[in-house]
């Protein structure tokens, strides 16, 4: 398992989520395993995702292609920062 958190800048939320939302199934069909969305208080445009991936080489095909750059710029989002992670440990 990896992880990959996505930070991105969007111009009107609910369409970029609609749009995210759609994309679920294709997602999934690639490996993700699940999704945990994210606000910045002060910057309601700026969304965090973080994924579950099954592995990092599907997770960077996913991320780094065409189609995602192509559907982030039909609704006016773009990616700030993509950083793959690997688990180290869970705490409390």
């Amino acid at each position: 398992m990896c992880y990959v958190s996505v930070t991105i800048k969007v111009e009107n939320y609910a369409r970029w989520k609609a749009a995210f939302d759609f994309k679920s199934a294709a997602r999934k069909e690639s490996g993700s395993k699940e999704a945990h969305l994210f606000r910045n208080y002060k910057d309601q445009n700026e969304v965090m995702i973080l994924f579950k991936w099954d592995n990092l080489q599907k997770a960077q095909k996913y991320m780094e292609s065409d189609e995602i750059r192509k559907y982030l710029k039909d609704v006016d989002a773009e990616i700030v920062n993509i950083t793959y992670l690997s688990e180290q440990e869970i705490s409390v």
